[in-house]
């Protein structure tokens, strides 16, 4: 049986941490697995595999980050050789580095999560980027979008790319999915509920959905929109909300680590990503029967959703915009939702379709795919 080697920062509040710990459980049972982490104090994801905690933290100083790569490859070079690593994989840049820079006799997989072009402009991580891409034996991408957004960007060989989207564990989501909330008094049963998941930060244009909300709520008074998720813009998406006077309908409830039970409890599921790499939670909202509205941004949505398992709208602006001001993207986003809420007949026929599509990211399939590149 061979050793394999995850390398991830965290295992707390994020897609791709989500992710890895998942991909970890489904493999257990055709490989040693061991997953090293950087930092896991705010643990938040659990795994059947041991975990390794380096105890690195992030640090803000460029200097202090140059350092933390090597301290962080040496130690990791050394659990390499204790534990006799045949292969390792790492999720995300940082993790990406130390996998490259530590390699004994393993096969170095690195897993690029995003659209690169979409980042903000970092010159640290795309010289990171610029080394990973080229000592990587293979690299993962999440969609096909992705793949070419990275070969364009670094100029990279096509045969050295595969991609393989994200799994979901559907048994183990529904039978969360069961359990009770904490907020039963938002969860009254004859309200229309509308709900979001995703880190407060401006990629994921909750403000968006937020000034559309209030075109819904003009219409049915009692509906609600739920927002799963922390980051740096809760604050000013709160001053939008008591704006645009909602606060009675729009809640925002921080990150959950079972979302599933909020899923489970909503009616429709709407993603305003401007970009995304694959997105865990539109595959999630399928899982649990949920009707999809989402952004036709560039990244791995479209490809869920093919125009058919779901409706797309046209995406936004990436403009920041807290003003009262809704503008005609966020009306047509409002007109979506509405169409859905009055159309049971549509709804049933979307949440149909999300039962079949998400078949296809079950775990079985996509763990032949990841079994093929190890």
């Amino acid at each position: 049986m061979k050793n394999l080697l995850l390398i991830i920062h965290k295992l707390s509040n994020g897609g791709a941490e989500r992710a890895i710990t998942l991909l970890a459980d489904s493999l257990k049972d055709k490989y040693n697995i061991t997953i090293v982490t950087f930092d896991n104090r705010m643990k938040e994801y659990e795994t059947k595999v041991d975990v390794i905690d380096l105890k690195i933290p992030e640090s803000r100083y460029f200097l202090k980050k140059i350092i933390n790569i090597f301290i962080r490859a040496k130690k990791i070079k050394k659990i390499k050789k204790q534990l006799n690593i045949n292969c390792s994989i790492s999720f995300l840049s940082g993790p990406n580095i130390v996998n490259c820079l530590s390699r004994k006799d393993d096969k170095i997989i690195i897993s690029i999560r995003n659209m690169q072009s979409k980042l903000k402009k970092n010159i640290f991580r795309d010289i990171v980027n610029q080394i990973t891409l080229k000592k990587a034996d293979k690299i993962v991408t999440v969609s096909n979008d992705v793949k070419k957004d990275i070969q364009k960007r670094y100029k990279v060989d096509e045969k050295r790319i595969i991609t393989i989207p994200n799994m979901v564990n559907i048994e183990q989501i529904q039978q969360m999915a069961c359990e009770d909330i904490d907020e039963k008094d938002i969860y009254v049963n004859d309200d229309i509920k509308i709900i979001n998941i995703g880190r407060l930060i401006p990629q994921k244009g909750q403000w968006h959905l937020i000034k559309a909300f209030k075109i819904v709520t003009e219409k049915y008074t009692k509906a609600k929109l739920i927002i799963l998720g922390r980051g740096e813009l809760k604050e000013s998406l709160n001053e939008l909300i008591h704006k645009l006077n909602i606060q009675d309908n729009v809640f925002l409830l921080d990150f959950k680590p079972n979302p599933y039970k909020y899923l489970a409890k909503s009616d429709i599921f709407v993603s305003t990503s401007l970009y995304e790499g694959m997105s865990n939670v539109i595959l999630e909202a399928m899982a649990c029967g949920l009707p999809i509205i989402a952004t036709d941004c560039k990244g791995g949505t479209k490809e869920i959703i093919e125009n058919k398992y779901g409706i797309l709208i046209p995406n936004f602006t990436e403009k920041y915009d807290i003003t009262e001001k809704i503008n005609d993207e966020e009306h047509n986003l409002a007109e979506r939702i509405i169409e859905l809420i009055k159309d049971e007949e549509k709804r049933e026929k979307y949440i149909e379709m999300s039962s079949e599509r998400i078949k296809d990211f079950e775990i079985k399939e996509i763990k032949k795919r990841w079994m093929d590149v190890i």
